[in-house]
């Protein structure tokens, strides 16, 4: 039983210092882990001219070795869609982009052989990025009952048995990855989404706190096993998804307090998680409250609009008065 990283990084990323700083989590709360790190020859060699030596915190390292024109993107994908041909035994992946914030053993109890968490924590219609995932859905495969499925996982986090179907669904995911590739599609999911419904849906559905996607998963912020912080959205989701892995790659070492806040990350992503339940949720998560987000960056102009909204409920404050003295 393994947790698996699958890592392709080079000197001008931070994907390497993620990678390290998600590992080093995972120590903290399952000491008793063996981790394998799934790589390439160009990020092994690049340890050289690094200050940390990620082999040091990892059991087992296989390494791949890559045609020179092939891109770091693609390379790390074709990892992903071929892993489970490559490791051996049964194995819980996780994406670099991630905090380990319990004791992760007791998914080895799960009776699933395939096992993932669904992307945005709901359903596909229900998505706040319903129509960015619906548009290469359909360009990979233009089936109403394949875009329309509901059940969309996010591969962050895959549990995987080691089973001769998983064998033959990893080489089927790798051949659907190519064939979304030359269609202009460079993400995984799209092509695992392919593959679960040619291959009758065998992805059974773990719960959300497998794998905690910060803004859509705050009600399982409270439990959370792991916490996946998506990288790609660059500051938002400062200090783990910039400054501290820059910090790292600069000094080589982390401080007492980065090792407090890498213990312990619940608290920076908001207390206010405790309480977000029912309709207060679904608000929360909602694209109106994902707009709201994105025009509290113009703070003079949210402000503005937050002034205008103030007139009715004064008004509706004034008809409920004015209705009591009535009365």
């Amino acid at each position: 039983m393994k947790y698996l990283y699958c890592l392709v990084s080079g000197l001008k990323d931070i994907y390497y210092e993620q990678a390290f700083i998600s590992i080093t989590s995972l120590r903290m709360h399952t000491p008793n882990a063996f981790v394998s790190l799934l790589t390439d020859k160009e990020t092994m060699d690049s340890i050289q001219n690094r200050k940390i030596d990620i082999r040091k915190i990892v059991n087992e390292v296989v390494i791949e070795n890559f045609e020179s024109n092939v891109s770091n993107l693609k390379r790390s994908r074709i990892l992903k869609t071929t892993m489970r041909n490559k490791i051996d035994g049964d194995f819980l992946y996780i994406d670099g982009d991630t905090i380990i914030c319990q004791d992760l053993n007791e998914i080895w109890n799960l009776d699933f052989d395939l096992g993932a968490v669904l992307d945005g924590h709901t359903s596909l219609s229900l998505n706040v990025q319903t129509f960015s995932i619906i548009k290469p859905l359909k360009t990979t495969l233009n089936k109403k009952d394949f875009y329309n499925y509901p059940h969309y996982f996010n591969s962050g986090l895959l549990l995987v048995r080691d089973t001769k179907f998983n064998s033959d669904f990893f080489k089927k995911w790798n051949e659907n990855y190519f064939l979304s590739d030359r269609k202009g599609i460079s993400i995984d999911q799209p092509s695992l989404a392919l593959t679960n419904y040619q291959l009758d849906f065998p992805i059974k559905e773990l719960d959300g706190k497998w794998n905690v996607q910060v803004w859509n998963g705050a009600n399982y912020l409270h439990n959370v096993k792991i916490m996946h912080y998506f990288a790609s959205e660059g500051n938002e989701y400062e200090p783990f998804s910039h400054s501290l892995p820059l910090r790292l790659k600069e000094t080589g070492h982390l401080t007492e307090g980065d090792l407090s806040l890498i213990a312990k990350p619940q608290g920076f992503f908001g207390k206010a998680a405790l309480i977000i339940t029912g309709d207060n949720y679904e608000i929360y998560r909602s694209n109106v409250s994902g707009f709201l987000r994105k025009l509290y960056k113009c703070k003079f102009l949210f402000k503005l609009i937050d002034k205008i909204f103030v007139l009715p409920r004064v008004i509706n404050a004034k008809l409920i008065l004015w209705e009591k003295n009535k009365c």
